[in-house]
């Protein structure tokens, strides 16, 4: 994390001593603004009392050993806005006190106008083509936990189809892994659904069992109930990211999915369930085991 150049030690001292100029050059100019307004002793007087804001401002920030110190702080004191809408923020991202300033001002801003809703939430509606998760067709959604990771799993059975959206946040199946952790527990997902419906098929997930010879029957059952799966993320809004709902075309190997396309179809709308289900906070007591 990024040191802030102004930290230092003896923060309090200094910024004690500050305070007392910034008292003295506030009543120099109260005075000469009433004896004098505007003349030449009175202007200088102001270029004191900005100076001595100056001073006091930078002493201030000295207590803050991190940007992300200052960020963490800034942050806290910032309310919901009018739509109720908050972003997640990460303090560790700044690099500069101005970077702080200039991102609260914004924040500030999106908070007393309600207006973080409309920048970075999809609207709510059904996409064209999508007859999945829409209103009546029973979407069951709730959080799953795999492995460290929280997600969100919404499941919509339309036709003979089986409908399955993952929503988390923005690098919340980690940055570097995201394309191994999502294809896991697609698959997870998958064979537990299989084995509900086809419990004998379990040979099938045994190491190596979807190429044995003797489970060819079962091998063709588990690739059917495959064929009738379809994958969908749905990434919640963090700073500065909007939200994004697509379809995740993936490749059946006979016993997991490869290959995923983040581009098969990318929508402009989210279903309502799934704003709904994306909405809840995250709860321990509904977390599976690993």
């Amino acid at each position: 994390m990024a040191r802030n150049p102004l930290y230092g030690a003896g923060w309090q001292a200094r910024l004690n001593a500050a305070e007392d100029m910034l008292e003295a050059a506030r009543r120099d100019e109260a005075q000469l603004a009433a004896a004098s307004f505007a003349s030449n002793a009175h202007r200088s007087a102001i270029a004191r009392l900005d100076t001595a804001r100056a001073a006091y401002r930078a002493a201030w920030l000295a207590q803050f050993e991190t940007i992300a110190d200052y960020a963490f702080w800034r942050f806290s004191t910032l309310q919901d806005g009018p739509d109720g809408f908050a972003l997640a923020r990460d303090p560790s991202a700044f690099t500069s006190l101005e970077a702080v300033d200039e991102a609260f001002a914004r924040a500030e801003r999106d908070a007393r106008e309600g207006t973080l809703e409309q920048r970075f939430r999809l609207g709510v509606g059904q996409p064209a083509g999508l007859t999945a998760f829409a209103p009546g067709m029973g979407t069951i959604s709730s959080w799953r936990r795999f492995g460290e990771i929280d997600v969100m799993v919404s499941f919509c059975q339309a036709g003979d189809l089986f409908h399955i959206c993952l929503a988390h946040p923005w690098g919340g199946l980690a940055k570097q892994k995201s394309n191994d952790i999502f294809r896991a527990i697609a698959t997870q997902l998958t064979r537990e659904t299989i084995l509900l419906l086809a419990p004998e098929a379990a040979p099938v997930f045994a190491e190596g069992g979807h190429s044995q010879a003797r489970n060819r029957e079962f091998i063709r059952t588990v690739n059917a109930w495959a064929e009738k799966f379809r994958f969908y993320q749905h990434l919640l809004p963090e700073r500065g990211l909007r939200e994004a709902f697509c379809a995740v075309s993936m490749v059946w190997s006979g016993a997991g999915w490869i290959d995923p396309d983040w581009s098969a179809q990318i929508y402009g709308l989210l279903p309502a369930a799934l704003r709904e289900a994306g909405s809840l906070p995250a709860l321990s007591a509904l977390s599976a085991p690993p």
